[in-house]
């Protein structure tokens, strides 16, 4: 839509220009005409022809008057109406008198010619006809023998001649003028409908133009029932990243008409970026929307072929048949995206019905959304502290800030759900903003109350690794509140980390070069590689809580994933902190492992900001005991 709105305004760019260029040749007219009616006036009355004088100087003023009109009114249609007729008045009045020494005829060429040029071609055609006709009864015929001009026949016949010749050469200009600037606009606007109803790339419908089909079907359907086919290809960002932008268009364009000759008769759109939709109409039952969704992902069998490459692209479905109780276009489409998303966790290359299970997600994820925002409007949130100790010391050398929603709509979900919401929507910005501030006030008042001297960690969002803005806000805070960027530690999950994304590269690198310190939260879980890990300013790993819960389950090799996240930290010199640590067998295994930090359940739940000040002051007054034995 963002094309479309500028071709139109390239368009009304076009007319702007034009009228603004006939706007300025009529001023100019209307000035230079006036100085040179000034000046044959005044010869006029050095000559004693007041009459002529008089419709010269009055000629003079309305061009004047006209000029100001222009200027103030910006009335370009009633300057032309002015302009042709003050050049008719003074080409009658030269006709009629013929001028000093039957020399004014020859004035009357430029005065028929600017007429013409400045108005339209069809304008000019009446113009023209009108003004021949009337010169030619003038001069060719007795009417000539009550006229004080003396023109011989000769005289009289060529000026008609050339009156023609001159209109025809000034009409076949201004024809193809009007023709050139007509196509030009036919132009701009076949742009501006393929623009709206089609995708550039692919020549498919739209997702403007889809839905506005959809919508009408929806209104005159009748049963058998509209099925709605959500498709999305899967790892299709990896052709982009690997292979460039040009191979995945091209990727695109292929997918976009084998999936047109294939579904013959049935719609097909592109929603944005590898998103399509295929509309299946009169379908009796869901076997048919099944046939149609396995014929699909028959292209990507072991990948998608494409000029000799297989390339690890796969597709999930979605499939959602229209019912009575569905009457909008975006609320089939919204299904079948669920119905999408559970395909895609199924692993490649699967379709998935909407059915009540998604159902109750898609009323839970809706749910969710709605009280989240009432939460943030009414500020019920809180935070609380989860202690992070030394591996072997045991002392707390840092908090990790956590916060929690007290909303009545969010009762019963943590943050493992709402985060996520807060993400979809965009009002993690808020909320992150929210904590940090927070955060740090409350431990500022922790280190002031019992001189605390560890750090504040606190997660950020992934989608702020893709604000370049976000690194000088946080900055902006910690200055505001006057506490040291190297005591706070920001916690990134592996998970949001982008491979090779400048944008995330430099936002991780404005907070390390701020003093902050980084971690990779939930390390294990992504697919960080060893070269990739050089380019994050990273000073810590945290293991996530799946391997260090699962350290001694039966039949599994998380003691081995646990001691190669181990080597790596040593490799890359970086603190190793786990989390999720709920037993005394895992904390006694990571202390022999060399593990530097821990949390867990098993050392310390969440707690509020009072009791981490009590906490410490327990552990600082049994440390002071233990000195003076």
């Amino acid at each position: 839509m963002e094309n479309l709105l500028d071709n139109w305004k390239s368009s009304q760019e076009l007319i702007k220009v034009r009228r603004q260029r006939l706007l300025r040749i009529c001023q100019g007219l209307s000035i230079s005409g006036s100085m040179f009616l000034l000046f044959f006036g005044a010869i006029g009355i050095a000559n004693h022809n007041y009459i002529i004088a008089t419709i010269l100087l009055v000629s003079m003023f309305v061009a004047l008057v006209n000029s100001y009109i222009l200027k103030v009114k910006d009335n370009l249609e009633q300057s032309i109406l002015i302009i042709n007729t003050v050049l008719l008045v003074l080409a009658l009045m030269l006709l009629y008198t013929g001028g000093v020494n039957n020399s004014g005829i020859l004035w009357l060429y430029p005065l028929f010619a600017i007429s013409l040029f400045i108005n339209r071609f069809s304008v000019a055609v009446y113009i023209s006809i009108f003004f021949i006709t009337l010169s030619g009864i003038i001069v060719l015929t007795p009417l000539i023998n009550y006229i004080p001009a003396d023109f011989s026949d000769v005289i009289a016949f060529r000026f008609v001649l050339t009156l023609l010749a001159l209109a025809i050469i000034c009409l076949v200009t201004l024809y193809s003028e009007e023709r050139a600037y007509e196509l030009i606009l036919k132009l701009h606007s076949n742009d501006i409908h393929n623009l709206a109803f089609y995708d550039s790339l692919t020549g498919l419908s739209n997702r403007w133009s889809f839905q506005q089909n959809l919508q009408k079907l929806i209104e005159q359907q009748e049963s058998p029932s509209i099925a709605l086919l959500y498709i999305d290809l899967d790892n299709f960002k990896l052709v982009n990243d690997n292979y460039g932008h040009d191979t995945g268009d091209n990727l695109l364009v292929h997918f976009s008409k084998q999936l047109s000759e294939s579904l013959h008769d049935i719609d097909v759109a592109r929603l944005s970026g590898d998103e399509f939709v295929v509309t299946l109409k009169h379908v009796a039952n869901p076997h048919e929307a099944e046939i149609v969704a396995k014929q699909i992902l028959s292209f990507f069998k072991e990948g998608y072929e494409l000029d000799g490459m297989v390339y690890p692209v796969f597709a999930s479905i979605g499939i959602c048949l229209s019912s009575n109780a569905i009457n909008m276009s975006s609320q089939l489409i919204r299904y079948a995206d669920a119905a999408m998303y559970k395909a895609k966790k199924a692993g490649n290359n699967n379709y998935c019905f909407f059915d009540a299970d998604i159902a109750a997600q898609l009323f839970e994820k809706q749910s969710i959304e709605t009280s989240l925002k009432q939460a943030i409007d009414s500020h019920d949130f809180s935070l609380v502290y989860q202690p992070i100790f030394s591996c072997q010391t045991g002392n707390m050398v840092a908090i990790e800030a956590l916060v929690r929603c007290h909303n009545e709509g969010l009762s019963g979900y943590g943050p493992d759900k709402f985060i996520p919401a807060a993400e979809s929507t965009g009002l993690i910005k808020e909320l992150d903003l929210w904590v940090i501030e927070n955060a740090i006030k409350d431990f500022i008042h922790i280190r002031q109350s019992v001189g605390f001297t560890g750090k504040l960690a606190i997660n950020i969002s992934g989608l702020e690794l893709l604000n370049s803005n976000f690194p000088q806000k946080v900055k902006d805070i910690t200055e505001k509140l006057d506490i040291p960027c190297s005591v706070i530690d920001i916690e990134v999950t592996e998970t949001a980390l982008v491979a090779d994304n400048p944008t995330v590269i430099q936002v991780l690198n404005d907070f390390s070069n701020q003093g902050f310190s980084i971690s990779l939260d939930d390390f294990g879980t992504g697919y960080t590689s060893f070269n990739q890990l050089i380019l994050y300013p990273a000073k810590s790993l945290k293991i996530d809580r799946s391997f260090t819960n699962a350290l001694f389950d039966p039949g599994t090799s998380q003691a081995k994933v646990v001691q190669t996240i181990h080597d790596l930290a040593k490799i890359y010199k970086l603190r190793l902190i786990a989390e999720g640590v709920e037993t005394k067998e895992q904390l006694d295994y990571l202390k022999k492992l060399g593990c530097d930090w821990v949390q867990g359940y098993f050392l310390s739940h969440p707690i509020e900001r009072d009791e981490i000040i009590t906490l410490l002051r327990k552990e600082y007054e049994a440390k002071a005991t233990a000195n003076t034995i």
